[in-house]
Parts: C-alpha cells; structure tokens; sequence
C-alpha cells in the first residue's frame, strides 16, 4: 500500500475529496477475530486478513494529519467454499459425504463481491450510510484476485469484538442497536431483490442441515443434547411447508452475520450511541426477523433470557413506526420462529462444523441462548 497507490484509491473512491497521500506505515492491529480471513489465509496467490495502517493524508478543505485506517483484503468467495469444504472433509462421517455438493450453496460463494458492492460510494452529499463504518474506498482486481476495502480504524469504540463478553451489552446498547437496526430493515424492506441474492430454497438445503445436526449431535452431544436434537429434528419435518410460508413474506437487506464480532458503538459527543456493523460480506435479502434472532442470541446470556420477548416487542414497535406494517404480533412472532429455525440449522450448524476442529468460546453460550427462543 504506497502512497501512490491510497491516494488513487481514495480518489476513484469519491473524486471530489481531491485526497493527497504523502506517507503511509504499517501498524500493529489484532485481526483474531476474522473468522473466515484466518481460515482462507494461505489459500489463495494474494495475502487475505486485516491491516493497520497509519496514513498522512489531506483532503480538500483539510490540513495534513495523520490518519488511523484498516486495510482489509478479501480472499475471493472460492477460496472461502473451498475452506469450508475441507472443514467439512476433516469432520468426516456423513457431513464429509453430504457436504460437496452444497459447497457453493451455503452462502460464501460470493461473498468478495458483495460486500464490495455494499460499501459503494454514497452520492455526492448523501453523507455515510447509516450503520456501515467509514469506508474511505474499495478496490477489485478480478484479474489479480484482489479485492479490498479501505475503512476507517475502529479499535477505540465500545464494544468492539465484544462476542466472549456478551454482559457488556446494557440495555441502552441493545435498544440502540435495535431501533437503528429497524430504521436500516425499514429502509431497505420490499425492494427488488437482486437475482444473484436468491438463496438456496430451506427443501434443496434439508440434506445439507440433517448432515450438520447429525455432525452436531455426533460431536457435541454436551450442546445438543438428544432432546435438543429431536427438536431440530421434528423442525426440520415441517420446513418445506414452513419455506412456502416465509416465500410470502417481505424481505430487506440484512447483515446475515451480525452478531458482537462484527458490530461495535461510536459514542457521540452528546453521549448518544450509534450502532455500527461492519464485515457485510454475507449480506443478503431475508426477513428483518433474522438479523434480530442473532443477535439476542449472541447478547442475551441466562440471566437475561427472560428479557428476549422484550427485546422482540421493542424491535417490532420500531419496525412498525417506520413501515406501517408490523402491527401483528402473531405474524410478527411467524416471521421470529422462522428466522430462528434458519439461524439454528443453518449458521450455528456450519458454527458447530468449525467449532469441533477449533473451538470457539462464544459458541456454547450462543447455543444456549437460541435454544432458550426457541422454546419461547
């Protein structure tokens, strides 16, 4: 990354802010938390993962100064389904068997491209998109395989990578996070969906999510418990007709992996808490629902099980005040259920793929914690 090169980033990024790059230095930045970087380093010709850098730049109507950034580099979507499926090859028994022939269906295939796209540069004037972090520019290299996203450092704001520490989360951080999560789900709700967004139907996936839970049960029988099994099971009967239902229903653009490794607060001077997410590469169109289910699930320990449907409501009420569409409860619980069915077999099913070989400490709390919603 040499000056040269930023400072032509910055400037095909948004070429009114006429950017000037006269130095730029590496920095120390911990990058643990990149699940789906640490896996695919190696795999690919072109370094992948986090980097700190320290830039002295200026832009227009600024003087010089010295500005803290994240380069984050991409390994391409094939590389990820390609990591994926060997995790699942060293799992072995019949996820080993099941598993190649969903191994670009599971949501990772293009993943360098979409959050690329998301971080496109707002019109001139429309100031940053509200959730997303600062991004002071992307660059793609189909050629090269290079893919990356410049973006503002993040590491001084609360509750960064906050996933081992869930009770760090106060009840003015939840509703923060919630009521501007619905002002972004209400943003977004009933537009087109993009073709290359349609997902893999819940009937095409059931073989994919039977081989996962038997993983699950088979390797982790202290999380999944027979009865817990049987459960998923007797769900897992019911989800084609439960796919039709969910095809009826509206859907906007979610996060998909938003969770406390991903999202983070800026404090404002006044004291009020922004929401920030970060890392949108599984980015799709789904119910509003789901983003929610995830992160109750990730946030909400024993303690505060019962605060869930709390929580929930709140959300909702939200979500209604901006759309006009949410005033059912009980469709509004339909849509939760099926959220939290997906999360379930498909996301902590892969989670529980990868955990077997390298554990991971949030994950048994997050087990936990969805299988209290789904008893709800």
């Amino acid at each position: 990354m040499s000056p040269d090169f930023m400072q032509a980033l910055l400037r095909q990024y948004a070429p009114g802010q006429a950017a000037e790059v006269r130095a730029v230095r590496p920095r120390a930045l911990d990058s643990s938390a990149s699940i789906l970087a640490n896996l695919t380093a190696g795999r690919t010709a072109q370094p992948v993962g986090l980097f700190g850098l320290e830039a002295e730049l200026r832009t227009t109507g600024t003087g010089w100064r010295t500005q803290r950034l994240v380069l984050k580099a991409k390994p391409p979507g094939r590389a990820i389904c390609q990591m994926l499926s060997g995790l699942a090859q060293a799992c072995g028994g019949p996820l080993a068997q099941v598993y190649p022939a969903f191994e670009l269906r599971t949501g990772f295939a293009n993943t360098h491209r979409r959050e690329l796209a998301l971080y496109a540069a707002p019109p001139a004037g429309a100031g940053p998109a509200p959730l997303l972090p600062t991004i002071w520019a992307t660059h793609a290299d189909e050629l090269a395989e290079s893919y990356l996203v410049l973006l503002e450092d993040l590491s001084h704001h609360e509750l960064l990578n906050s996933a081992p520490t869930p009770a760090a989360w106060t009840d003015a951080h939840l509703r923060a996070a919630l009521s501007q999560l619905a002002a972004h789900h209400a943003r977004h709700l009933g537009g087109p969906t993009p073709p290359e967004a349609a997902p893999a139907t819940w009937p095409e996936l059931l073989p994919l999510w039977e081989a996962l839970l038997t993983h699950a049960a088979t390797r982790l029988p202290g999380l999944y418990s027979p009865a817990r099994v049987r459960q998923l099971r007797a769900l897992l009967g019911q989800a084609a007709a439960d796919w039709t239902t969910l095809a009826t229903l509206p859907k906007t653009l979610v996060h998909n992996d938003l969770n406390p490794r991903n999202t983070c607060f800026r404090r404002a001077p006044a004291g009020s808490l922004r929401f920030v997410a970060y890392d949108w590469e599984l980015a799709t169109w789904h119910l509003p629902q789901y983003d929610v289910v995830e992160l109750l699930s990730f946030v909400l320990t024993p303690t505060r099980y019962h605060l869930r449907p709390v929580y929930l409501e709140f959300y909702r009420r939200a979500l209604h005040e901006f759309t006009g569409q949410y005033a059912d409860r009980a469709a509004f619980a339909e849509g939760c259920r099926l959220a939290s069915l997906e999360f379930g077999l498909h996301r902590l099913g892969m989670y529980a793929m990868a955990h077997t070989l390298s554990p991971y400490g949030f994950f048994p709390g997050v087990v936990d914690s969805f299988f209290d919603g789904l008893a709800a």
